[in-house]
């Protein structure tokens, strides 16, 4: 039982009086926070970082980990999230640098761009992808391991919203949690991840609660640079003047030179 002392924002709370009397005859063995004095549990319980043999991409994501890519005034989350995808499904290295260690499925749900914007993206990355010999064909033995969906233009009866205001899973989130489980996918990524839950969703750990439900690396793309979408992820990426700034959970910060050139991002020295 939770005691509230009578207020207009509590209409069936305790008056003071009666409030007073139960906190006078309270001992502190029955108060539930006493038990959890101090901090001796969390001392106890080791913090675990994943195998190397775990990660998903190389030294920097983990497998069936929450990542969020966002940027300040820099352009490209789009592209460099397509580059991702890339290299999980076709087992490219990530900015020519970092291998893909569990290559397979990947799913990209884009909720703003056009399917024809998406495909002129791909192709331009295609082109411009020279440090990878024979990529159409290797692009052509593994074509089914990328699916796009854009739900601006293709029609699914259905809103990029995975959760209602109340938390709930919406038929979206049915959607993509069976594909995702059906296929085993390795990497989903949400573009942007402002418009898969509604604005006066009452509390985001919802949105998180159901995407740790899916087996599978979630990468969130973010339109803002600010968003409270990015605050209980394993791996946070910002693309920033002069590369890529990672903090993670497991190994700190770190920053990947990397530069714009041609539609693609490049690794710098």
């Amino acid at each position: 039982m939770v005691w509230v002392m009578s207020s207009p924002r509590h209409p069936g709370a305790l008056p003071e009086v009666a409030f007073m009397t139960v906190a006078a005859n309270l001992k502190i063995e029955e108060n539930p926070f006493a038990r959890k004095l101090g901090i001796k549990e969390w001392q106890g319980r080791p913090f675990i970082p994943p195998k190397p043999e775990e990660y998903l991409i190389d030294e920097l994501i983990p497998a069936n980990a929450l990542v969020s890519l966002q940027a300040g005034n820099v352009f490209g989350k789009t592209t460099l999230a397509t580059q991702l995808a890339m290299s999980v499904a076709f087992g490219l290295p990530f900015l020519d640098r970092y291998s893909c260690l569990q290559p397979g499925k990947v799913l990209y749900i884009n909720a703003r761009d056009t399917d024809e914007d998406s495909h002129r993206r791909f192709k331009r990355l295609v082109r411009e992808w020279t440090s990878i010999p024979g990529l159409s064909s290797r692009i052509d033995e593994h074509m089914d391991n990328f699916t796009h969906i854009s739900l601006f233009d293709e029609c699914f009866g259905v809103t990029p919203h995975l959760v209602d205001v109340s938390g709930s899973m919406t038929k979206t989130y049915t959607y993509l949690h069976q594909f995702s489980e059906y296929f085993k996918c390795k990497l989903i990524i949400l573009d942007p991840v402002e418009d898969f839950f509604p604005d006066n969703l009452k509390n985001i750990s919802e949105l998180y609660l159901k995407l740790r439900q899916i087996k599978s690396t979630v990468l969130l793309v973010a339109d803002h640079s600010r968003n409270e979408a990015f605050h209980k992820v394993e791996v946070g990426m910002s693309i920033v003047e002069g590369g890529l700034r990672i903090h993670s959970d497991y190994v700190g910060r770190r920053d990947v030179g990397m530069a714009m050139g041609a539609g693609i991002w490049f690794p710098t020295v």
